[in-house]
């Protein structure tokens, strides 16, 4: 049998927002029908993205330098934010 570490229980137990919305985009649908209610809090979403998402990711793509834009951190857990102003559409 397979032990789990405290922490592991712990972290699969605790209150989580994720979870939280994801209970309530259950019930909402329950509700309303499925169909009427887009759940964004667990997986991939099964509706594509507005299309001001894809023209931004295409101008980020296109213009800021790639290391920037989804390269590794220098260090555990921190974010460089690209230099200059966010783009606009």
């Amino acid at each position: 049998m397979t032990q789990l570490s405290q922490r592991m229980v712990e972290l699969g137990t605790a209150k989580s927002e994720i979870r939280e919305a994801f209970a309530f985009a259950q019930a909402r649908a329950a509700e309303i029908g499925p169909e009427n209610v887009d759940d964004f809090s667990i997986g991939n979403p099964s509706v594509p993205a507005p299309d001001t998402v894809a023209q931004m990711v295409h101008q980020l793509v296109d213009t800021v330098d790639p290391i920037l834009l989804h390269g590794y951190t220098p260090a555990q857990g921190g974010w460089r934010r690209p230099p200059g102003p966010w783009p606009t559409i």
